[in-house]
């Protein structure tokens, strides 16, 4: 099951916190139980090519991927972070189909 959130980057919240709530939700673990996001990903560099998408105030295209916490994390230009459950596979019931 995918899971959709959106991140302003006009918001206080960084890309970083938008990601780590989102997991939270998702897989039902409080933050402070879930490891820190920066030993999967470069942090910094999450924040500088989330804010590189936009060229002179125009959305640009672009999106970027990455596991944490058994999930597949997906950011993409227009503000969508969407979360993965890799422990949740799809069935018969719950795929939509």
């Amino acid at each position: 099951m995918i899971n959709q959130f959106s991140f302003d980057g006009d918001e206080t919240d960084s890309i970083v916190v938008t990601v780590s709530e989102a997991v939270s939700s998702v897989t039902d673990t409080p933050i402070e139980e879930m490891p820190p996001l920066q030993e999967t990903v470069d942090c910094d560099a999450l924040e500088t090519l989330v804010g590189s998408f936009n060229v002179n105030d125009e959305p640009g295209l672009g999106q970027v991927q990455f596991p944490f916490h058994d999930c597949t994390i997906r950011v993409d230009t227009t503000g969508t972070v969407q979360v993965y459950d890799n422990k949740r596979r799809f069935t018969p019931d719950t795929s939509g189909c």
